[in-house]
């Protein structure tokens, strides 16, 4: 079981992903924006993040970049429908440690494992 913060403005998203990782008894944190998104995770304790790229408010680049300046060193994983190259490219310059594309595809429960296990043994 794993302590996740999910950030993401689409609530048919965040309810989907919800549900998937239920499956593996995860508790799951919400919030709609990166600016919440960012107060709860210097709050709580999270073994990973996943941030939407895209929101209004405070998109996940910012508030990604906004963790990692107040020292927050914890596990982000962008889920965004942004993967080309260049948006991969300025994901990873803004701090996140892997990335997992929209549409989740039938996988996604598999990627948050592995990347929870690559985690548990750095």
């Amino acid at each position: 079981m794993a302590r996740i913060l999910l950030v993401d403005d689409n609530e048919d998203i965040r309810d989907m992903i919800n549900d998937r990782l239920s499956i593996y008894d995860h508790e799951i944190e919400e919030r709609e924006n990166g600016k919440l998104g960012i107060e709860e995770a210097m709050k709580g304790n999270y073994d990973i993040i996943l941030m939407d790229m895209h929101m209004p408010v405070m998109d996940g680049h910012e508030a990604v970049r906004t963790l990692r300046k107040k020292g927050y060193a914890g596990l982000i994983v962008a889920v965004t429908a942004s993967a080309m190259n260049t948006d991969i490219n300025q994901i990873k310059k803004d701090g996140c440690d892997d990335i997992i594309a929209k549409p989740i595809g039938p996988n996604f429960e598999d990627l948050i494992e592995q990347i929870l296990e690559r985690k548990s043994h750095a």
